[in-house]
């Protein structure tokens, strides 16, 4: 019971819960309309869980770590770099999806670099260009992009020195 009381998940979930009884305890119509929305929610999201789960515990049978050590750890150089500052870019998915699988690597062998590169790619969102070019123009979708790769880059190479220095309070 301690263990699951300590646990983030839960301490989260309490909380929210709580939050939801406080404001229908100030005003129920407004309780139940965040409720329902959280509710909505949570159906919404429901499939995507699963779905990630799913393919989470396919990647973790299948992928061995030599192959991560390989691509993502200490000694894949550039390539590495490249890889996880460019791959991302072209992902869609959420949040839902991108977390669990970037655990994964990591537990693999992947570098603390690889990790911040990939997660800074990520937000590159290439198949939202579409629509970014529609509202913002090509120059500013093509700089922003190219920026979200140089940086990306940079932040896997910070956190890898980062990495390796003793960490100092």
């Amino acid at each position: 019971m301690k263990k699951l009381l300590k646990n983030d998940a839960f301490q989260f979930l309490s909380l929210s819960i709580l939050i939801i009884l406080v404001v229908y305890g100030l005003n129920a119509a407004k309780g139940m309309i965040v409720a329902r929305a959280v509710y909505v929610t949570f159906i919404e999201v429901l499939d995507i869980v699963v779905a990630v789960s799913i393919f989470i515990g396919l990647f973790q049978v299948w992928v061995k770590p030599p192959t991560i050590v390989k691509w993502l750890g200490k000694g894949s150089g550039l390539k590495g770099f490249i890889l996880v500052c460019t791959f991302p870019i072209l992902m869609g998915g959420s949040l839902f999806t991108v977390f669990p699988l970037l655990k994964t690597l990591r537990e693999k062998g992947a570098r603390p670099g690889a990790i911040a590169s990939f997660i800074t790619a990520w937000g590159g969102k290439a198949p939202l260009l579409p629509l970014e070019t529609k509202f913002l123009g090509w120059p500013f979708a093509l700089v922003r992009l190219g920026f979200v790769i140089i940086f990306a880059f940079l932040m896997g190479i910070l956190m890898d020195w980062v990495g390796e220095k003793p960490a100092k309070l």
